[in-house]
């Protein structure tokens, strides 16, 4: 599939918007009790700040929060 997905008129995949525990986990090295710890965190903070709703499903936060919360820079590449 990797040829056919750099052929041309193929649109790429589209880069993931949200980040869930195992990419938290793999981040940051930590367990998962951890990892889901601080999705908790970082889910409350944005809906206390209105820039996300409650009805979201649990278990994922926007991905460029993630980012910028933890202080890591993804180089794309």
């Amino acid at each position: 599939m990797g040829t056919l997905a750099m052929a041309p008129g193929v649109i790429a995949s589209t880069p993931k918007c949200y980040i869930g525990v195992e990419e938290v986990m793999e981040y940051l090295g930590c367990k998962e009790n951890k990892a889901y710890e601080l999705i908790r965190k970082l889910r409350k903070e944005l809906i206390n700040d209105g820039r996300l709703v409650s009805a979201y499903p649990q278990g994922k936060v926007p991905r460029k929060y993630f980012l910028e919360r933890c202080m890591i820079d993804e180089q794309e590449g």
